[in-house]
């Protein structure tokens, strides 16, 4: 009864009612409107079209972790839509005035056009002679089809793609895209799978007639589209036109078997395997839509055992040189079942080394997140910046490669005196100043590199910037300060046993304890819980004496001042 009564359960109510005797018309019905706010793309957007913004099928607002996609949508075979999640630089990517700047997409480059978006697949025709965009955008007719509006398809080329999405060079699937969602829900490399992409615009009452096929996402990004749509029981197939066929379809399918749908600019529509459709589009409508395969859709499957396997009980948010590639050793070592390494995104690009709260949620889902211990470890801001600084000095003097020419490590300091190491610091955050000030696009450089959070905005330099969701908040629930973790790690250890030592150890009550040399990296099984640095930097001068220097520790609050209240450091040390 809960899966018939969900909105856009392909068991609709007019089965319902003859297989089970269940009335479940008004838990399908979605709320209706009469005002659809269409914002200014610069494109026409006069419609003859009445408008409604009712919605029978669920409008999530806001992103879904994989979890629920698979278990409410994905397996049952429901149809929603995503609102918030295309980027406004996405949108803007469509509209008339950046469209003019265009050569393949300019208003005056002509088009093939038709009655529907492949005229040859329906049995109907291209209209004779090819029109401009701008033509399009203002319903011009096609001689000999009167009153028919017309659309343009195709399957976009590398060329098309990087005028469309400049600001991806052309990755549809770019981790700050609207496309994104769709490596979100089903898996990684999904350019290897062969996507059907479609990009697709036409004027005032063009759109697609009534026909099915697989699952789809589709974005709008001008214009205002209308959804009709049958579960797989109903589908159909038509050649008329898409105004004729919405007509057709208004006046003979029973509305007890059908959903409708309003999406707007900026929503993300999905479309399950085979649910029949057809759309009507009012004002100019641009969007974009691929269909995806039947083996990558398998890979939603496999990813979702590999989660209910290894459900990430432990979240470990890794700040750079804070100690944490020694707790990773541990983690990797006592807790096996509960922590998982992996990497994701485009090329792998995100790892859970190094990777920050919000890469986390984005990758594993709030859910996850808010189900797992979650925690972190911390650093007063002088001694990271003084660690950081010589552990590249180390590695730029080995091989000195673009990362040590961008972050402005200097060379030769291994045969210096420790004052002139002193004062090597200090030019350098003077000069990483100057270049990554606070507020700038990359002034997470000042802390460090970024491991590819920066494509989140809430990244930058402090350590509480590792800590928090898309909203800015702080989510990481517990946090262990590196000059205390003899007395903290008592406190880990409570809050995950995988990391006490055998029975028999815990039994006896011993202390967890850090060691306070760093030495090597075996516990030496006395019963203790002991964490070294296996990522240590060359020895260099305690970093207090780093603390001198008056412009260092005006730019050091500058720039920390979240860190030293947020974890109760001394602003000079």
């Amino acid at each position: 009864g809960d899966y018939l009564r969900m909105r856009g359960s392909a068991i609709r109510p007019k089965d319902a009612m003859k297989f089970l005797s269940l009335d479940t018309t008004l838990d399908q019905k979605g709320v209706s409107g009469s005002n659809v706010r269409v914002p200014d793309t610069g494109w026409n957007r006069t419609s003859k079209n009445k408008v409604s913004d009712q919605c029978d099928i669920d409008v999530i607002v806001g992103g879904m972790s994989r979890e629920t996609f698979y278990n409410d949508y994905f397996m049952p075979g429901r149809p929603f839509v995503l609102r918030g999640m295309t980027p406004k630089s996405e949108l803007g990517a469509f509209s008339k005035h950046r469209w003019s700047t265009t050569d393949r997409f300019h208003p005056n480059t002509k088009v093939s056009v038709g009655p529907t978006a492949y005229p040859s697949i329906t049995g109907q025709k291209h209209c004779k002679r090819d029109m401009t965009i701008a033509q399009l955008e203002n319903a011009t007719e096609c001689p000999e089809m009167p009153g028919v509006p017309m659309v343009h398809a195709r399957h976009p080329k590398e060329e098309d793609l990087k005028e469309l999405y400049p600001m991806y060079n052309g990755n549809l699937y770019d981790r700050n895209g609207g496309w994104r969602e769709v490596e979100h829900f089903f898996g990684p490399k999904p350019w290897e799978y062969h996507l059907g992409w479609q990009v697709f615009f036409g004027g005032d009452g063009s759109g697609a007639t009534l026909h099915w096929h697989n699952a789809a996402f589709n974005i709008l990004y001008s214009g205002i589209k209308q959804w009709k749509m049958t579960p797989p029981r109903y589908r159909g197939w038509t050649g008329m036109p898409a105004k004729a066929a919405t007509e057709k379809v208004e006046e003979e399918l029973d509305e007890s078997i059908s959903v409708v749908c309003t999406q707007r600019p900026g929503d993300i529509a999905y479309i399950p395997d085979y649910w029949g459709h057809n759309t009507l589009n009012s004002g100019f409508a641009i969007g974009a839509a691929v269909i995806l395969t039947d083996d990558y859709q398998m890979t939603a499957d496999a990813n979702h055992q590999m989660t209910a396997d290894a459900n990430p009980r432990i979240l470990f948010v890794h700040i750079n040189k804070n100690g944490g590639t020694s707790v990773i050793r541990m983690l990797q070592s006592k807790c096996k079942s509960q922590y998982t390494s992996e990497r994701w995104g485009i090329g792998h690009h995100h790892r859970t080394f190094h990777a920050t709260a919000q890469s986390l949620i984005d990758h594993y889902g709030r859910e996850a997140w808010d189900d797992s211990y979650s925690f972190a470890l911390v650093r007063h801001p002088l001694a990271r910046q003084v660690s950081c600084f010589f552990f590249l000095v180390d590695r730029c003097s080995r091989k000195y490669s673009e990362l040590c020419k961008g972050r402005m490590i200097p060379t030769g300091l291994d045969r210096k005196t420790d004052e002139d190491k002193i004062e090597a610091f200090h030019e350098y955050i003077w000069d990483l100043y100057n270049e990554y000030p606070p507020g700038s696009e990359k002034s997470y450089l000042f802390g460090g590199w970024g491991h590819g959070n920066e494509e989140f905005k809430t990244m930058n330099a402090t350590q509480t910037s590792w800590m928090v969701d898309e909203h800015g908040k702080r989510v990481v629930k517990n946090v262990f300060k590196l000059e205390n973790l003899s007395r903290d790690m008592n406190e880990l250890g409570e809050a995950m046993p995988c990391l006490k030592h055998a029975t028999a150890d815990q039994a006896t009550g011993r202390e967890l304890k850090m060691t306070e040399d760093f030495g090597d990296e075996d516990d030496g099984g006395d019963g203790h819980l002991e964490m070294v640095h296996a990522n240590a930097s060359p020895k260099y001068p305690d970093y207090r004496l780093f603390g001198k220097n008056k412009r260092t520790n005006r730019i050091m609050k500058e720039v920390y001042y979240v860190d030293y209240i947020n974890f109760g450091y001394e602003f000079e040390p």
